[in-house]
């Protein structure tokens, strides 16, 4: 599963890229369209991917999600990321948070990659706990 998502490591920039061009768009007033069509680039990027890839991707959103700790502010919407100690090697990871993914659909792998708001986030920090 390490070595598939090594080599996946493009395509994954390749959707924050899009993401990335997104955030600039809305942040510019670059149009609803413009950003709709960037949405559409995403959504077929996605729909490219085979279950075992879209199942590889969902785990390391999972392991930038989940291995790093975020220190929330009451008085803003600031979030600190603590660099935790991670002790698990790149495979354990990979196992760990495969564990429960598996018995998800295509459909569903895909839909949460496509639906969920810190997407790029999540895989940077994976991508860079794993070292890919």
């Amino acid at each position: 599963m390490y070595s598939l998502a090594k080599q996946l490591a493009g395509r994954m920039k390749a959707i924050m890229d899009i993401e990335s061009k997104m955030a600039e768009a809305e942040r510019n007033q670059q149009g609803e369209e413009f950003v709709r069509d960037l949405e559409q680039k995403r959504s077929d990027l996605i729909k490219t991917f085979t279950s075992d890839e879209l199942l590889v991707i969902t785990t390391v959103m999972e392991i930038g999600q989940s291995e790093r700790g975020y220190r929330h502010y009451f008085d803003s919407d600031d979030v600190e990321l603590i660099y935790l100690p991670i002790e698990l090697n790149e495979h354990e990871l990979m196992k760990k948070y495969s564990h429960f993914l598996v018995h998800k659909t295509k459909q569903e792998l895909a839909d949460g990659i496509e639906y969920h708001t810190l997407v790029s986030s999540f895989l940077k920090e994976g991508m860079e706990i794993l070292k890919i």
